[in-house]
């Protein structure tokens, strides 16, 4: 059983009402995640919170986080009150599809772990559909609405599985949006990638491509270079 909280070096997250936990993926995210003194950020499908707690640790920007599901963004709201973070997050129970329609703000950086299967096998847990799968929102959908989210300058990071990279960056063209940064995660250096986070931007650019192996293939330990990217956030790093 997941525990009920996670402690930060500068927050914690209660994670008992959620059907996603803290795992690796948010906290690569959250951790590689290019932020240029953005005034604002978006944080699609918040969860817990924690991308968005991510994101004000390493910024300045105020944070807005939307949540779907009523029990996490529950959730989130409580995540955020214990953290004394008013004044710096603000989480909505909204869908992201509405949320286009009814704001008027551009965002400087958009941040996102989305629900990764598609077409696949259904818990009969709904609330585990939504939060794993593109029940309700689909690639098509994220990428679309981004772009029109998305400041001029501003960037867009999201991380995927790997066998869904061509995928995804063709809807990225398709939508004018331009991948700028790919780093590949490789579960263990004898391991094929399994994620790839990707960062996009309305200006073309030459793609920096990057890796990160999470943990060693010997003793199964995160990696040197995985504690490095994430020793603001970890408590023992």
């Amino acid at each position: 059983m997941s525990n009920t909280w996670f402690y930060f070096k500068k927050f914690k997250i209660n994670q008992d009402k959620t059907a996603m936990k803290v795992g690796v993926d948010s906290l690569l995210l959250g951790a590689s995640a290019c932020f240029h003194n953005p005034n604002n950020v978006l944080d699609i499908g918040a969860g817990t919170g924690l991308l968005s707690f991510m994101a004000e640790q390493r910024t300045n920007a105020k944070i807005t986080a939307i949540e779907i599901d009523y029990d996490a963004y529950n959730q989130c709201k409580e995540n955020i009150t214990m953290n004394s973070k008013e004044s710096e997050i603000e989480v909505f129970n909204i869908s992201f599809q509405n949320f286009v329609f009814k704001t008027d703000i551009k965002f400087d950086h958009i941040i996102c772990n989305p629900p990764f299967f598609e077409n696949s096998f259904l818990s009969i847990n709904d609330i585990k559909n939504i939060a794993r799968h593109t029940v309700l929102l689909t690639y098509s959908e994220l990428i679309g609405y981004v772009s029109k989210l998305l400041s001029e300058n501003g960037i867009f990071s999201v991380i995927i599985p790997f066998e869904k990279l061509e995928k995804l960056m063709q809807l990225s063209l398709e939508n004018f949006l331009f991948c700028k940064r790919q780093i590949l995660i490789f579960p263990k250096e004898n391991k094929i990638a399994n994620r790839v986070i990707l960062e996009f931007s309305k200006i073309k650019k030459k793609i920096k491509n990057e890796t990160i192996i999470v943990r060693d293939k010997n003793t199964n330990e995160y990696t040197t270079q995985y504690k490095e990217l994430t020793k603001d956030f970890y408590l023992n790093f």
